[in-house]
């Protein structure tokens, strides 16, 4: 059974993060070190805004997040702007007024699931395929690319395809996802 206040739940609470989902990025960083404290950050299906609220507190000393989601963000800060739109139905001029293109571009967003395993794996690739369609037009050359999708078999053709885009994808599962979850994370480093 499902422990929903496990560790990293009271953890979270303990540190007053909104979602535990903070030490999965936190992990990330530690292993791929991917996000430099200048960065221009766009935090995808950013809400509640665990994410956004970790990089602003830990890493960025000056750099900056944008977050989009469909569902509002529960965070206030200097140096995050949220807007409340789709990923793909936005214009990316909308997204990069300001300041450009991004530097590292993340998600955490998932399809609402139903109780079968694989039609949530092929929507959570088909939403993920969705973001990296987006990718030429919002991320920077050199830019990262780290996001969330339910593992099966449509991952390594993914996988695959985001070969041509990176110079390297790597599959990563943090500790603090639980064990029974099928969420898998991918890292794409630098953009060609």
């Amino acid at each position: 059974m499902k422990d929903l206040h496990d560790r990293f739940y009271r953890k979270a609470k303990e540190e007053h993060y909104l979602a535990r989902s903070v030490y999965k990025l936190q992990e990330a960083l530690e292993k791929f070190n991917f996000i430099r404290a200048s960065d221009r950050v766009l935090d995808v299906g950013c809400s509640p805004g665990s994410w956004s609220q970790f990089l602003l507190r830990k890493t960025l000393t000056t750099g900056s997040v944008t977050g989009i989601d469909v569902l509002p963000a529960q965070i206030s800060h200097p140096r995050f702007t949220f807007i409340h739109a789709s990923i793909a139905e936005i214009d990316a001029a909308e997204l990069t007024r300001g300041g450009g293109m991004f530097d590292v571009v993340l998600s955490d967003a998932m399809v609402n699931t139903n109780a079968d395993p694989e039609s949530n794996h092929y929507r959570s690739v088909s939403l993920c395929r969705k973001i990296s369609l987006r990718l030429p037009e919002l991320l920077k050359q050199n830019g990262m690319f780290f996001f969330k999708v339910f593992d099966g078999p449509d991952l390594q053709p993914f996988r695959k395809e985001l070969t041509a885009l990176f110079s390297a994808v790597s599959i990563f599962k943090p500790q603090s996802s639980r064990d029974e979850s099928r969420e898998l994370f991918l890292f794409c480093r630098s953009k060609r």
